[in-house]
């Protein structure tokens, strides 16, 4: 545990993390209003995302006696508009940027070769340690869903063990546990209900504009207490105060950003009234003995990061020059970390991606909100049929009371018997058939309103750009192989934009940072390359030295958009017609560039060594040889 004597370097002392607590909390009180309508429009979409919206008395009940295995009860239906078409662009993104491995690659010039290897072995490892293709579909879906996904970007130390074979005299070639620490980029999806930021800035400029962010997280007592040994202890303090804190509280309050809150979206699920509590957490367990510990442990806490630009003098410090500060505060009432981000990029590693930017800020309008009124109005036409069926099931009478008893023909059996009041009645067939009547059913519109329906499904896909190829379904229509790559290729094009935004809003400024933090805080070692299938060393002091000749790639900027392939293939067609090409260009070393590029990974495995390569030049002049005989000199006749 740290204790209050903290290093003066990159961090702030007691008092002035008093004096930061209070601007975290001035920050996160200063937009409740708007803050509060963004949750609730969050809670709306996912609503909307989970067809949850209908919370009709009679769809309830419907609902509730399928539930209990009554399926003779007719729901209310909605459509799936919203669903397929966010899962169709989420996997298209995902598609372009997280299919390869590494996720961001990494090309250079080819004396650099070698380093920018190194680089990308690096990168490769971080991404599957600490899942970067699952936090960033999760933000790709936030993004299409709300318009909204945020992101956050750390360095971060794990300790992990790993099996070795002990060399002791006395277990030796036993197996032994080695204990290590891991270092790496930990790109980390962002919870868009507890967070909160600048607002007066758009949400993708916020890392390079804004003024603060921050989010809020439940954790429990061994997590508190695993994350606080994992920190650095010359900028941790007041652990205790923070174990010993009162828990800030759970709400679905969505005006008060200093609680945890929990939205409730599944009706069938409420997830709000679960305990959090605040009690000892070893009474709590009945753990004998736990009175006489000395730290009073809470059952949760309220974890929160918080990054912001401020001036060190408004904590009380010297200096009115600009810096980044992050603080990691416990039930809002204790910083135990607080640090000044001395690193090599001028931004907060906080991004938000929005596919869809046209300068209305958190105004612009998610692929979600245009295609809902579609999902409402198809779901309005086939309730409406649904509703003429139940009228057929459930059908429409006029009786008479004196006659008949209402509880004798409510219920629905194919085979009920119904009385009559007067027994005396029912010799006259004439006032039997006065007693009851049902109105004719007629259902003369289904049929129009499932045509509607479909109709206005299909504007849907208008409004978000895809079509039912795009979602694996069959397209109805006639079309040769070279009309069809032609109309997908066009209809492809609304989400190639979003690509486009995605790739220059959020995924570079984000492989700025991962590629600075690697170069900063990345310690040698020997990391496994998944395509080349061999360990590769990295050094940082060479990865350094080419940090200006790296470009980084992604999906989007694939390693061939930077080695234009096309150009290569007419200057290697070029040097076989004509020969001084190739005497004045090494044309196999750009050969083996551009397939390196391209991942061919397996070339090393079908490389000659030097005995090989010598025995098959042997074989070719043989061969050659033997195929072209040298010319003999015919004798003539009397020489």
């Amino acid at each position: 545990m740290a204790t209050a004597n903290i290093s003066i370097i990159n961090t702030l002392n007691l008092e002035q993390r008093k004096a930061l607590l209070h601007y975290a909390r001035d920050c996160a009180e200063r937009g409740s209003t708007a803050l509060g309508d963004f949750r609730s429009l969050l809670r709306y979409r996912d609503r909307a995302y989970q067809r949850q919206l209908n919370v009709t008395a009679e769809h309830i009940k419907a609902v509730r006696a399928n539930m209990n295995g009554d399926a003779r009860k007719l729901q209310d239906i909605t459509v799936p508009i919203i669903m397929p078409q966010i899962e169709s662009a989420v996997a298209y993104q995902a598609g372009v940027y997280l299919t390869s491995y590494p996720i961001f690659g990494v090309v250079s010039y080819p004396q650099n070769q070698d380093a920018a290897l190194q680089f990308e072995t690096a990168l490769g490892d971080q991404s599957i340690k600490y899942g970067w293709a699952r936090e960033l579909t999760k933000i790709f879906r936030d993004g299409f869903k709300y318009n909204f996904g945020a992101a956050v970007v750390q360095w971060k130390k794990t300790p992990l063990r790993s099996i070795v074979t002990d060399t002791s005299i006395s277990t030796a070639g036993l197996a032994a546990i080695r204990e290590y620490s891991y270092g790496g980029n930990y790109i980390k999806r962002v919870d868009p209900y507890n967070c909160f930021m600048d607002m007066a800035v758009s949400p993708a400029d916020l890392h390079t504009d804004g003024e603060y962010f921050g989010w809020n997280e439940v954790i429990s007592r061994v997590q508190l207490k695993k994350l606080v040994s994992m920190l650095d202890p010359q900028k941790t303090t007041s652990a205790k105060e923070a174990y010993e804190s009162s828990f800030a509280g759970s709400t679905q309050d969505a005006s008060y950003a200093m609680q945890y809150h929990n939205p409730e979206i599944n009706q069938y699920l409420n997830l709000g009234s679960t305990h959090l509590g605040t009690n000892n957490w070893g009474q709590w367990l009945g753990l004998p003995g736990s009175n006489r510990t000395s730290i009073n442990y809470k059952d949760h806490y309220v974890l929160t990061h918080f990054y912001c630009r401020a001036l060190p003098s408004d904590f009380g410090a010297r200096g009115n020059k600009v810096k980044i500060y992050h603080a990691i505060i416990v039930n809002w009432s204790t910083v135990i970390f607080a640090e000044e981000l001395n690193v090599g990029y001028d931004c907060m590693p906080c991004f938000i991606m929005q596919p869809y930017e046209d300068g209305l800020g958190y105004q612009t309008q998610s692929m979600l909100d245009n295609a809902l009124p579609f999902q409402d109005m198809s779901s309005a036409l086939w309730n409406i049929s649904l509703e003429s069926k139940r009228r057929l099931i459930f059908d429409r009478l006029i009786y008479n009371p004196r006659l008949i008893d209402k509880k004798d023909i409510d219920p629905v059996s194919s085979v009920s018997r119904i009385p009559l009041r007067n027994a005396a009645m029912g010799k006259d067939a004439n006032m039997m058939g006065q007693a009851i009547y049902q109105i004719p059913y007629r259902e003369d519109n289904s049929g129009t309103n499932i045509q509607m329906s479909e109709m206005i499904s299909a504007m849907a896909d208008q409004a978000t750009g895809q079509n039912k190829v795009d979602r694996g379904q069959f397209q109805k229509g006639n079309k040769t192989k070279t009309e069809f790559e032609t109309t997908m290729m066009n209809s492809n094009s609304r989400q190639q934009l979003a690509s486009l935004m995605i790739e220059h809003q959020f995924m570079t400024p984000l492989k700025e940072v991962v590629k600075s933090n690697t170069l900063q805080y990345q310690p040698s070692g020997r990391y496994l390359n998944r395509d080349r299938r061999e360990e590769v060393p990295v050094d940082p002091v060479a990865l350094r030295q080419a940090i200006l000749e790296f470009k980084m790639t992604d999906g989007m900027l694939p390693a061939d958009k930077m080695l234009n392939s096309d150009l290569l293939t007419v200057f290697l067609q070029t040097a076989q017609a004509l020969p001084t090409v190739a005497t004045e260009y090494d044309i196999m070393g750009m050969f083996m560039y551009w397939a390196k590029l391209k991942g061919a990974y397996w070339l090393e495995d079908f490389k000659r060594n030097p005995e090989q390569q010598q025995q098959f030049l042997n074989t070719v002049q043989q061969t050659a040889a033997a195929t072209n005989p040298p010319d003999q000199v015919m004798a003539q006749p009397g020489v």
